[in-house]
C-alpha cells in the first residue's frame, strides 16, 4: 500500500504532470545555513529541475492473486506497520528518509525526521 504525495486530480483531462504538489526547497536566510544546501555539480546542474514521484510508503505486503481479485469494500489488510510508526520517503522505489504523517488544515504531510544515508 502506497500513499502518492500528489494533489488530486481536478478533472480528468488534466494531465498528471500538472496535478502533482511542486514543492521547492526551503529558502536559508543565513550564511552557515545556505552553505549547508549542496550544489549540483556543474555536469549534473541541468537535471535539477527534473520532477521526480515522491512515495510515502505506509506499509506493505504480498498477495496471490486470487487473494486480490476477492477483495471487497470493507476488507481490513494488515500492514507491516503499527500505529504511530514512522513512514518510508521513496524515490523511484529508494527509500530515501523516514517520517510522520501530520495534519496540515484538511490534508496529510510528511514531515520529516531521518534522512538515510547513501552507500
Amino acid at each position: 500500500m502506497m500513499a502518492q504525495l500528489e494533489a488530486p486530480l481536478a478533472k480528468p483531462a488534466v494531465s498528471q504532470a500538472t496535478s502533482a504538489a511542486i514543492i521547492e526547497p526551503p529558502a536559508h536566510t543565513s550564511d552557515s545555513a545556505a552553505s549547508a544546501t549542496p550544489d549540483l555539480s556543474p555536469e549534473y546542474a541541468h537535471l535539477a529541475d527534473v520532477p521526480l514521484r515522491l512515495e510515502a510508503v505506509l506499509g506493505r505486503l504480498t498477495m496471490n492473486m486470487r487473494a486480490v481479485a476477492s477483495l471487497e469494500e470493507g476488507v481490513v489488510l494488515t500492514l507491516n506497520r503499527s500505529a504511530g510508526d514512522n513512514v518510508d520517503l521513496c524515490v523511484a522505489g529508494v527509500d530515501l528518509a523516514s517520517g510522520e504523517i501530520v495534519v496540515i488544515e484538511d490534508t496529510l504531510g510528511l514531515r520529516i525526521t531521518d534522512l538515510l544515508a547513501g552507500d
